[in-house]
């Protein structure tokens, strides 16, 4: 892939920046009061309702509704439909986040990319500055060097 290729030139209007967060506000203020967080050992304990279970949970609801007779007495009915419905009402609003979620993720990696790799070509000319001694180079080199992520060096020389 070709790293000098501009996929992003990303300039949001102040305007409508302001108005994303003022909806990303609402959706803290109207959605996150009704959301858990579960913690890791739970995410890896319970069990999973996906796409090919959903069915399989809907039937069982709508036999557990039907034929009580046989539902165990510790199912409460009103609980199960109301976590069927939590599930259908969260499955639309993730289906209608998850495009603007994909589109970030996107956009925040390819315009780190784009930065991140235009300050790499900045640091390799900076270097080839300081090289040929050129003024205030070394300076310069010398900062972005201690900040630069890259393998540390080694300065003990081998025994």
């Amino acid at each position: 892939m070709d790293t000098n290729v501009n996929r992003v030139s990303l300039a949001i209007p102040k305007a409508d920046l302001q108005a994303i967060q003022d909806a990303v506000q609402v959706l803290q203020d109207k959605l996150l009061p009704h959301l858990i967080t579960l913690s890791a050992d739970d995410r890896i304990e319970l069990p999973k309702m996906g796409d090919k279970t959903v069915s399989f949970v809907r039937k069982a609801t709508d036999y557990a509704r039907s034929d009580a007779q046989l539902r165990p007495a510790y199912i409460d009915m009103g609980e199960l439909e109301r976590d069927l419905q939590a599930v259908d009402a969260l499955t639309g609003l993730r289906r209608a986040l998850a495009p603007i979620m994909d589109g970030l993720d996107d956009s925040m990696l390819a315009a780190g990319s784009e930065a991140y790799s235009a300050a790499l070509s900045y640091y390799q000319a900076v270097k080839g500055a300081a090289r040929s001694r050129i003024h205030g180079a070394q300076a310069i080199a010398d900062d972005l060097g201690q900040r630069f992520p890259g393998r540390p060096r080694n300065t003990n020389p081998p025994a």
